[in-house]
């Protein structure tokens, strides 16, 4: 633990009006989807499950599509097994996801967005393109065109601060 000089040395840096900054954004960006009996994470494993363009209506019931692999969702929200399923399975209870079983494979099981689970992500998806719209506005083309390019060259930098390869997510 950092003792009191060292916070001191740190109060009114750059470091720590970076950090404060990012964390202003977060916090804002934490707020965006209105559906507050989702926790952030449950929110975004919906939205990673619909990345995956799984949604299990009616029809899709029917046809048998299957969804996406409880596997493949912990890749995706870079969770373990066991916590991507605990988080799963509180989803299903709550109504926005359903498990399927491969007929061929009783093993494999599938995970797919119900009516009420896309409902809520489409929602959410309109809510972020007003938002982002009013923010580009604000801050007019130019100034968001600039942006994105620094926040490229910030993800660049962490990157390769980290000494990790470029493993972008693109979700």
């Amino acid at each position: 633990m950092a003792d009191k000089r060292e916070d001191e040395d740190y109060e009114g840096t750059i470091s720590q009006e970076f950090i404060t900054t990012l964390n202003k954004v977060r916090k804002l960006m934490g707020r965006l989807h209105g559906n507050r009996s989702l926790y952030p994470a449950e929110f975004m494993m919906l939205g990673a499950i619909h990345h995956g363009g799984k949604h299990c209506g009616a029809k899709e019931a029917e046809t048998n599509e299957l969804g996406v692999r409880v596997g493949e969702l912990s890749k995706m929200v870079h969770s373990t097994k066991s916590a991507t399923s605990k988080m799963l399975k509180a989803l299903e209870e709550k109504g926005y996801v359903m498990r399927i079983t491969d007929t061929k494979d009783r093993r494999v099981v599938y995970i797919c967005l119900t009516d009420r689970g896309h409902e809520i992500i489409q929602e959410s998806i309109s809510q972020l393109r007003i938002f982002t719209d009013n923010t580009i506005l604000k801050m007019g083309e130019n100034n968001t065109r600039s942006l994105i390019e620094m926040l490229n060259k910030l993800y660049d930098a962490m990157v390769e601060v980290l000494g990790e390869s470029d493993k972008t997510d693109d979700f």
